[in-house]
Order: structure tokens, then sequence, then C-alpha cells
């Protein structure tokens, strides 16, 4: 985006929102143009969004489990969701099963014996927590630390070759184009840091998108396309080296958003169970009063109030800093 378009482009919410359909995954890769009817989760409200959604199933009875993360504009920070459907992704209940006070997303569902395992992104908190799904109360249980001290964003666990690889970027400056991979023996680890690190340095293609999707012995990763903008579309590659020492993949098929909903400015969640798709995509509202709220939300977050003349802001420019570089993230 240029400068004119990155200014006015922060007059409009931006509300995410999950849809499921059903898919042929051999056409899916092979075609960057297709676009099922996506059957949306309802939402209540524009300043609330449904975002970076996992898919998991009830053993054999149809129902569909979608975790994502919850965002409201008034909290300013995600929990995690969760919504049953029926096999016509129609809703049957919905809960919020964590809420920790700081800022949750993606995630991230891992399968192993028999137990479902929820990783969340909480880069805030600095480490990568995992979870155990407890189908009878549908809340998650006995959380476990398997990275420490290290403020990873949108983990993604593979089984290959014996070893579970962590794929993440990190929060900071290159959290979506330099991509890391930690390995371990264990999927509670200890980890170790890939010697590449980091593998990828692109900001197309490299922060993750989704679990892994393995197909006629070929493994896939979704990833962000981020080149234009965040949530711009999803890069599919396929991998074609992992070891210790070394990484390489390619892009296979740039995925779009729908076309056909409203929610068609973006799309950076892709998963797939047998022939079910969710994503998450964007749209954007004009509301650029909402848009201001938001930004005096952060300036005077957890600060005394101060009187509305120029004394006062020349006492918040001052005292608040880093406020000009706020007004350039919130409006540049």
């Amino acid at each position: 985006m240029n400068l004119f378009q990155k200014i006015t482009d922060k007059l409009f919410v931006k509300q995410w929102n999950v849809g499921l359909a059903r898919v042929d995954m051999k056409e899916l890769l092979s075609s960057n143009k297709y676009s099922p009817d996506f059957k949306w989760i309802p939402i209540d409200n524009v300043k609330r969004f449904y975002a970076d959604p996992f898919i998991f199933k009830n053993g054999n009875d149809g129902e569909i489990n979608v975790i994502y993360e919850d965002y409201s504009l008034d909290d300013q920070y995600g929990k995690i969701s969760l919504t049953t459907v029926d096999k016509d992704f129609e809703p049957l209940h919905s809960k919020e099963i964590l809420d920790t006070r700081s800022h949750l997303s993606y995630p991230n569902v891992f399968v192993e014996n028999g137990t479902t395992y929820i990783i969340p992104e909480a880069s805030k908190s600095g480490h990568v927590t995992s979870y155990e799904f407890d189908f009878d109360n549908k809340r998650l249980i006995n959380p476990k630390n398997i990275i420490q001290n290290l403020p990873l964003l949108d983990s993604t666990i593979l089984v290959h070759n014996n070893k579970y690889w962590l794929f993440a970027t990190k929060r900071g400056e290159h959290s979506n184009s330099k991509l890391y991979i930690y390995y371990a023996d264990k999927m509670e680890g200890p980890y170790i840091p890939h010697a590449a690190n980091p593998v990828k340095n692109s900001l197309n293609g490299s922060r993750p998108a989704g679990n892994f999707i393995k197909m006629n012995g070929e493994i896939y990763r979704p990833s962000q396309n981020c080149a234009q903008y965040y949530g711009k579309s999803v890069t599919i590659n396929r991998v074609t080296l992992l070891n210790e020492k070394e990484f390489a993949e390619e892009a296979v098929v740039d995925i779009e958003p729908p076309g056909k909903s409203s929610f068609n400015f973006g799309i950076h969640t892709i998963n797939v169970v047998d022939n079910v798709i969710v994503i998450d995509a964007l749209k954007r509202v004009f509301m650029p009063v909402e848009q201001v709220k938001i930004f005096l939300k952060k300036i005077f977050k957890g600060k005394k109030a101060i009187p509305v003349t120029s004394a006062g802001f020349i006492t918040l420019y001052q005292q608040y800093e880093p406020v000009s570089e706020l007004i350039e993230t919130t409006f540049l």
C-alpha cells in the first residue's frame, strides 16, 4: 500500500469471520481460483471478529469443533472460543474456553495418540503453552509450557522423520517475514533451534497460516502472503527438504479470499480435516469514529486524564511517549 492507501485504510474497521465449506483438496492445490460457497459462523456485531480457525471432529457423530480467536474492539485482546457445528455447518453451540486477560490467537490443533492438544499463540506471555482438550466438558486442561522465554507467533507442529518440528515467526519487527523452526524428540520438548534459523525471510510465504496438509506422500505448508498488506492471501508451499540442518519448500498455489462473499478483502488461515475446509476472511467496514476511539484508548490506557487544551496536548506528547510512534503505527 502507498501512504495514501495506508491512511485511508485506517478509517475502516477490519472484521474477520470464520467460514466452512466442503472441498476437493486436489482441486484446491491445483487452482488458485477455486472458490466454494462458505457457511459463515454468525457474528453479533461489527466490533467483534473471529479469526485463526482450526477444526477437529467429535469422533464419528459428524459434529465438527471449530476453535478460533474471538476478539472484541471493546476488550482490545483476543480470547479462544469454540463453536460446534453439525454436518451441514449449522452451529449447535458456542463457548468461550480460554481467557488469560492477555491476547490469545491461532489455537493450533495437534492430535496424537487419541489426545487433542491446543496450542494458542500467546506471544505476550513469552511462552508457548499446550493444553489438552476435554471433550466431555469442552474445555482446555493441563496447561504445559513447551517453550519458555521465546515470544513465538503462530506455532505450528509437524511430525516428520520421528521428530517434532515447530514452525513459527517471532513477535517484533520481522513477525511477518522471518520463519523459524525448532525441533524435539517429544511434543513437550525440549526444542532445539534449527541450524539455519531463520530458515526463510520473505513477506510472502513465511508466517504460518494453518496446519500442515499431507497428501499423496507430500507435505504442504500454508503460509501468509503479506507482501502487499497483512492478510492479503494464503500461499501453500510444498516442503521439499527438512532435517536438522536444512529446509526448503516451493510455492504451489496462492489462495485468494472468497469472491462470493462480503468477506473478500483478505484471508490468512486455512485448515482442512477430511473434505472440510475452514478459513478466516476479512471485510472492511467504514467506521472512522470508532477508529479514533481505538486510537485514544491506546494513548490513554492506564494513564491519568489530561485536560483538552494546547498545554494538555504538549504534556501528552512529552510524558506519554512514544505518542508520535503510536500515531504513525495507528494511522500510517
